[in-house]
């Protein structure tokens, strides 16, 4: 008689009402659940890293083509040195970068505002031991005082070559930072852990 008991509908509902089903362990449903739990993770981890990877592959062609764009030949003049360079730089980025002072291989060209990725940002054409570079910085957009997502975590570069370019991409202090080069992708990178970091 103790299963026609278990079957009547409103004995269910007192149980099911109880507290008592929370000490119970059922197998079956904690698997379940634990498998649900990994495929949303898993989906999740996707589906941010392919965002990631199509940001990249947007601002490396950007970069690319503020490289490959003619430098200004209008009222901007040429920063004579590192310092004025730095200084410009500063007050139009709102990031502190430092420029190399005392590096004779280090030639700033042009300071100027750019639009990147959609974005206002700065740039600094300079040459290094006679190759040149693009070093730009875009603060990345704050709203309601929170910062946007970053790419890939701070800290992390990353590089590589694009239309016979080469590039180096990270973020720091709020801010998203390449610099593109006509060099290898070696040399860029080294040139940026030397200066910029």
């Amino acid at each position: 008689m103790g299963s026609a008991a278990d079957r009547n509908p409103a004995r269910r509902l007192d149980d099911a009402s109880s507290m008592e089903g929370l000490l119970e362990f059922r197998p079956r449903t904690a698997v379940v659940l634990v498998f649900l739990t990994l495929m949303v993770a898993v989906v999740g981890w996707r589906i941010a890293r392919d965002t990631g990877t199509r940001r990249v592959e947007i601002l490396a062609r950007e970069g690319v083509g503020l490289f490959n764009a003619a430098p200004s030949t209008g009222s901007v003049t040429a920063p004579p040195d590192a310092v004025e360079a730095e200084k410009r730089f500063r007050a139009l980025a709102g990031v502190p970068i430092g420029f190399p002072r005392d590096d004779p291989d280090f030639v700033p060209v042009e300071v100027r505002r750019e639009v990147f990725a959609n974005h206002p940002a700065v740039s600094l054409r300079f040459r290094y031991a006679g190759a040149g570079y693009l070093f730009v910085v875009s603060v990345r957009d704050r709203l309601l005082g929170t910062p946007s997502v970053a790419a890939f975590p701070e800290g992390s570069f990353v590089s590589g070559e694009r239309d016979g370019r080469s590039f180096v991409l990270w973020e720091r202090e709020e801010a998203t930072c390449i610099v593109v080069s006509e060099g290898d992708v070696t040399r860029a990178f080294d040139l940026v852990r030397r200066l910029f970091t």
